[in-house]
């Protein structure tokens, strides 16, 4: 057996102990963040698509892929127990490093991609951004999210000495990027990301409370950046 990189046995062990959550329906308190999510699928319609989520984790939206009657619904992960964790929800799985691994789907062949949290694992992307263009359709519809390196709470704990918590909440994670800087990432593809305001903190110390609303003014402080791709 080949062995494992650094990535693989990090996320092999994370799923390892994860508990399996039924994410039927998404029942419980949902963050702003995946309502905006849930809002922007309903809107583009997920009834008959064919759906890939890319580093699914724990396979809660595969789960929501199924509950809302996709056609065909797949998942692409580095972690072989993440993989089995959510691989019955899925038409079909595979095991892939996104930085050298080439999607095994045709061109053209899905409706809806969503791949959160993810790009900040990635020391070179390229490979990665350009299987997920291949593989849309037309008119198909991209979602991402990345932690926000210069949010609100990330300036705020730099000027109290403080390292910004998407660089010590996972060791993981290894590169970051502002809004200007996703557009130049996605500017080779000809495809202009679209940014979907959430929310952010107004504590530096635990930023799960005093969550503010943002809007089209304040989304550049959310703590995450979402954002949507519809293919040209």
């Amino acid at each position: 057996m080949d062995k494992k990189n650094y990535n693989e046995s990090i996320f092999d062990e994370y799923f390892q102990k994860k508990e399996k959550i039924n994410y039927s329906n998404f029942t419980g308190k949902m963050s702003r963040r995946d309502k905006k999510i849930v809002k922007i699928l309903t809107e583009y319609g997920i009834k008959n698509q064919f759906c890939l989520d890319v580093a699914p984790g724990t396979g809660r939206w595969l789960q929501y892929f199924k509950d809302n009657e996709a056609k065909y619904i797949a998942g692409i992960d580095i972690s072989q127990k993440s993989i089995d964790n959510f691989s019955k929800i899925c038409n079909k799985t595979q095991k892939a490093d996104l930085e050298i691994d080439k999607f095994d789907f045709e061109s053209n062949y899905f409706d809806i991609v969503i791949s959160f949290m993810t790009l900040e694992h990635l020391r070179d992307p390229d490979l990665y951004l350009s299987e997920i263009i291949r593989v849309l359709k037309k008119n198909g519809l991209l979602i991402m999210s990345i932690p926000n390196i210069v949010s609100l709470i990330s300036r705020v704990r730099v000027l109290l000495g403080i390292m910004p918590q998407a660089v010590t909440n996972d060791k993981t994670h290894i590169k970051f990027y502002t809004k200007k800087e996703l557009i130049q990432l996605f500017k080779p593809f000809n495809q202009i990301p679209k940014m979907i305001p959430t929310s952010f903190s107004l504590n530096p110390f635990n930023n799960s409370s005093l969550r503010i609303p943002s809007s089209g003014l304040t989304k550049s402080l959310d703590d995450h950046l979402l954002f949507v791709v519809t293919m040209k």
